[in-house]
């Protein structure tokens, strides 16, 4: 499976990519996890791809996504042309307007800053609500990779952050 992690730099694009990654190798399965963000870094455009599979990972990248996580328009716009046809499409329904009916979208920005206090922590609401409905790696092995990934002293509020994306539902935001 292929996914696309994509929005600003600053927004923690690439601490998705490789938490998924941890994810999947606690979980036993292969991962390879592949960055690129502007020479501007904090507000230029950043992706990260990250490849898992049950078998041995022969490519180092990937021409076309399972499944999408898009945190600002221009990044939407840049790689929903990679997306399968029928693949999983995520966005921050803050900052992300695709054709309507499209993918499943969350305020994870708007989620984070009321809860958290900070827009900083959206990438993990987003996390918790991909890792629901996409099922591509077990809730607890995500959590653990978070709690390993994540800066020290902030897995606290990025786990809460994550709880209340695995948790959202437009009936209860």
């Amino acid at each position: 499976m292929n996914i696309c992690f994509s929005g600003l730099g600053g927004q923690g694009i690439v601490l998705l990519g490789v938490a998924l990654g941890e994810a999947a190798a606690r979980s036993g399965l292969n991962a390879l996890q592949t960055q690129s963000y502007g020479a501007e870094a904090r507000g230029g455009a950043s992706y990260s791809a990250v490849i898992i599979s049950k078998e041995r990972i022969a490519d180092i990248s990937a021409d076309q996504f399972d499944a999408l996580v898009a945190l600002s328009q221009p990044a939407y716009d840049r790689f929903s042309k990679a997306l399968v046809a029928g693949g999983t499409l995520v966005y921050d329904s803050d900052l992300v307007r695709p054709p309507a009916g499209a993918g499943k979208g969350i305020p994870s920005t708007a989620m984070a800053k009321k809860n958290l206090g900070k827009e900083l922590y959206a990438n993990m609401v987003i996390f918790g609500h991909f890792v629901k409905i996409s099922g591509i790696v077990n809730a607890k092995k995500a959590r653990e990779a978070i709690a390993a990934c994540v800066p020290e002293g902030t897995a606290k509020n990025n786990l809460r952050a994550f709880e209340i994306g695995f948790f959202y539902s437009r009936d209860n935001k």
